[in-house]
């Protein structure tokens, strides 16, 4: 965002409204609200068990190798970032290193990328609330009631300052951490059902295509830690917030979920694969009622519902924030990007994302989709898509660094290794995914290839809008990407 797009959205919204958004975020508030993306209680009861049911008890390896393939990749991006003051994160950083037309066809992917997943997970939700409500006594409702009113819940405090968001993330995101280590410890402590499985980390049994396949799994779960640069706006000191955030953030999934997934593999012992294969939604609270308690089991379903609506306001504001973005730069109608005269925050498109959402759960209600495949489909193609970007973001900082001249502590590793062995690893992830999409989005070998429309179109879409652009209005197709704040400024 611009001193130059500021400008005109002011003159657009008239006298002396905000043209920035405000907050008052610490690291500390920052890295739990990266945190409730991957909500530790919706992972421990659903994309841990998927990897274990492909590698066994060496799942948490392949939480070892996507952490740490994530931090090398956050090297180049955080070096990057201390040299672009500004929040439109991968589509910013794209458009920096590799061009404004690239730039905006990754920035409707990643648009498209986010709200796939928001809507994923607003299915799962109502298929939740569907079943914690049958389970106590209620009555049978469908599906979608459920989803329809988190999505209202979601729209609402997302409306607000982000400093609302953050004070509910916060509170959730600490029990959620407490559960998830109440239950590793418990098993810890108890030698899960045959002892501590040391061969969780035996590197000479993780091999072959199923590693690849673990790595897709597990890398769902880090989504969203990139997100930190999308707040640059909305946090103290964001020169030191948000690189430490983002490491913190890595490291601290990183561990959690390695601890985990191996704990969780320690609760069935040798017959932890069949038993994630056999019962894939309930293999957490099948350990947590045998390690802790029946009760503990009913605590943790009950919160499920919290631990979602909160992984929900994470990504409905990393959302908004990518459509307020484009409305400043021009890439969609400048009125989106209207910044909230009280609140300093991205309400209207707050409001896009949570219109687009309901819109899209009635259509799937209306259709007679089913939830549970609609979940699994939508945020395999969100995740595809975030591969993706990460695989140009990274390829972006080579770029960038090969062109500008380098400053104090800009090395070697930081500006050209770190990110390019990031582009390769993240390139050879994406080209297994789409070899194989079958395992990302389910269904059959090449039934659900289609899908790959979703991501396709909207970036052949911003292509087009950029080289029309280009061509027909260039001081609006310069703002693509905005511009560093402080250099406007000065």
């Amino acid at each position: 965002m611009t001193e130059m797009t500021t400008t005109a959205q002011t003159a657009q919204n008239g006298g002396d409204a905000p043209t920035r958004l405000t907050g008052h975020m610490n690291t500390f508030k920052l890295v739990l609200s990266v945190l409730a993306f991957s909500s530790p209680l919706t992972c421990m009861a659903g994309y841990f068990s998927l990897t274990i049911g492909v590698n066994g008890v060496t799942a948490p390896l392949a939480f070892v190798f996507v952490a740490a393939a994530l931090l090398v990749f956050t090297v180049g991006y955080m070096a990057m970032t201390r040299r672009m003051r500004r929040p439109g994160a991968y589509y910013a950083y794209i458009t920096t290193g590799l061009g404004r037309v690239l730039g905006l066809g990754s920035a409707y992917v990643a648009i498209v990328s986010y709200l796939a997943i928001l809507i994923g997970l607003f299915c799962f939700v109502g298929i939740v609330i569907q079943g914690l409500v049958s389970r106590f006594g209620g009555p049978e409702i469908p599906w979608w009631i459920g989803s329809l009113a988190c999505v209202i819940i979601v729209g609402i405090l997302g409306y607000f300052n982000i400093d609302v968001s953050v004070r509910i993330l916060v509170w959730v995101m600490v029990l959620e951490v407490s559960l998830t280590l109440i239950f590793n410890l418990a098993v810890l402590f108890q030698g899960g059902a045959e002892g501590i499985p040391l061969g969780s980390f035996n590197l000479a049994e993780f091999t072959g295509p199923e590693a690849w396949v673990g790595f897709l799994f597990a890398i769902l779960v880090f989504i969203g830690f990139e997100a930190t640069v999308l707040y640059r706006d909305e946090v103290k000191d964001p020169d030191r917030t948000i690189p430490r955030a983002t490491y913190i953030s890595v490291i601290l999934i990183g561990g959690l979920y390695v601890f985990s997934v191996w704990m969780l593999v320690a609760a069935f012992g040798s017959g932890a694969q069949q038993v994630a294969n056999d019962n894939l939604a309930e293999m957490f609270t099948m350990g947590a009622s045998q390690f802790i308690g029946v009760w503990f089991a009913d605590v943790v379903n009950l919160l499920l519902i919290t631990a979602v609506i909160a992984a929900l306001l994470s990504i409905h504001n990393a959302s908004t924030r990518y459509i307020f973005n484009m409305g400043t730069d021009g890439g969609l109608a400048k009125a989106i990007g209207g910044v909230h005269p009280r609140f300093r925050s991205p309400y209207r498109a707050s409001l896009v994302s949570s219109m687009i959402a309901a819109a899209t759960v009635l259509a799937f209600a209306i259709g007679n989709s089913d939830p549970n495949f609609t979940y699994a489909a939508l945020a395999g193609v969100g995740s595809t898509g975030i591969i993706m970007l990460m695989v140009l973001v990274s390829a972006s900082v080579v770029v960038w660094f090969r062109r500008n001249p380098k400053e104090p502590g800009e090395n070697l590793w930081k500006t050209l290794i770190a990110p390019l062995a990031s582009t390769l690893f993240f390139l050879t992830l994406a080209i297994f995914a789409l070899v194989n999409y079958d395992l990302v989005v389910g269904g059959a070998p090449g039934e659900l290839d289609w899908l790959l429309l979703i991501l396709a179109a909207p970036f052949l879409a911003g292509l087009i809008v950029a080289l029309v652009l280009k061509s027909r209005n260039p001081d609006q197709y310069a703002l693509i990407g905005g511009t560093d704040r402080e250099a406007d400024a000065g």
